[in-house]
């Protein structure tokens, strides 16, 4: 029984050396020793599937989801690094209608994605909305001097945040107006801070705060100001949402692998093995329920990414509800995966915790799947007044 049968193979388009990267990350995660690993994914096609998938938004988000789930499996927190990259790219994928009918917006995304695939470079995304101590603060302004813009302040944290090459992020002007900015990550007005925020549990995503000091920005790197920015964040949230589902998913996919795996080399008293047992397969069961169904799921989002793409145009109510359904989707996922986390090192038991056993690693970086109590309740909140009202 294929669990993820549902997922596109190695051998579909872009994702040909997607097992040999899968396998560079696993020895990463064990070594803490990443650089092998980018250089492999650098020289690619994982980062530049829109490339292979421009017109086909459900291929696109297909061989996304496949190639994050392939890498989450091996460590999640590596994984999330790299979503920052994919998930722009799937956001820029998606949008076509919001970016295509501005000139300006479109040449902007259009040089940064040409740059992007000709020198095969990564890229991070952020927003100046949280990190700070008070929600929804804006932690950055961007002001127009001459010909050009200036930034100051800093952003939320993001993750890449030291092997990306350049960086998109939202700030806002004085009275309020959302900028889009692409800036280059070596400019010496950009600092990386040096603290982490998940420590060392997802230390290999590599999640940091990114401070402007007075970062001087030229004009044909903004877009904006414009109102269609705060629908482009929805998709680029959407974006998000999902391939963060999906890595995550794929380290509670390697746990259920090592469980079944524990199960055929583990014997009984009577010389019998372990998976032999029905109340083990019992168990192994409701973890294969939990992740097949959680898959099926993530999957059925291939409706909102086509959606998002077809529609001859994007407003805000329209990238709300979107968000909404794709955010209530990795809710339900995440409630899943932190399950099959908790059960499977129960099954395993003490040997999960013994030398470098993947289980007790990848569990303790799949416990940062859920979206936060913050998060989760305005998730409910909103789906229950919209269910109340119907």
């Amino acid at each position: 029984m294929m669990l993820d049968a549902d997922l596109p193979s190695a051998g579909t388009s872009g994702l040909e050396r997607l097992d040999e990267v899968a396998k560079l990350a696993d020895e990463a995660a064990r070594s803490r020793d990443t650089a092998a690993f980018y250089a492999a994914l650098r020289a690619s096609d994982l980062p530049f599937l829109l490339r292979h998938h421009r017109d086909d938004p459900a291929g696109l988000f297909a061989t996304t989801v496949s190639a994050l789930h392939r890498l989450g499996e091996s460590s999640p927190a590596i994984a999330l690094g790299v979503s920052q990259h994919m998930a722009s790219m799937l956001a820029f994928g998606l949008a076509r209608s919001l970016l295509g009918d501005d000139d300006s917006s479109s040449a902007v995304v259009g040089r940064l994605l040409d740059e992007v695939f000709e020198r095969r470079l990564l890229i991070a995304n952020t927003t100046s909305h949280a990190g700070g101590k008070k929600i929804g603060a804006a932690g950055s302004r961007i002001e127009r001097i001459d010909d050009a813009f200036v930034v100051e302040g800093h952003s939320t944290f993001m993750s890449l945040a030291t092997e990306a090459d350049k960086v998109i992020f939202l700030t806002r002007t004085a009275d309020n107006n959302l900028v889009g900015v692409v800036a280059d990550l070596a400019d010496p007005a950009l600092r990386i801070s040096e603290d982490l925020l998940f420590g060392e549990h997802l230390a290999l995503a590599d999640t940091r705060k990114l401070h402007f000091n007075k970062l001087t920005v030229p004009k044909d790197n903004v877009i904006g100001p414009d109102v269609r920015l705060n629908v482009f964040y929805n998709v680029q949230l959407i974006a998000h949402n999902l391939c963060v589902a999906a890595l995550y998913l794929g380290g509670a996919f390697r746990i259920l692998q090592e469980v079944k795996r524990f199960g055929r080399e583990t014997e009984l008293p009577s010389g019998s093995k372990l998976m032999s047992s029905e109340s083990f397969s019992a168990n192994v069961g409701r973890l294969a329920i939990a992740y097949s169904s959680s898959l099926r799921l993530l999957l059925s989002a291939s409706r909102t990414a086509e959606d998002l793409y077809r529609a001859p145009s994007i407003d805000q109510r329209a990238a709300g509800a979107h968000l909404l359904s794709v955010s209530s989707i990795k809710y339900s996922v995440a409630r899943q995966i932190e399950f099959i986390a908790a059960e499977g090192r129960k099954l395993i038991g003490t040997r999960a915790f013994m030398g470098d056993h993947p289980v007790a690693r990848i569990a303790a970086e799949v416990v940062f799947a859920a979206l936060g109590p913050a998060t989760e309740k305005l998730i409910e909140l909103n789906v229950g007044a919209r269910y109340l009202e119907a």
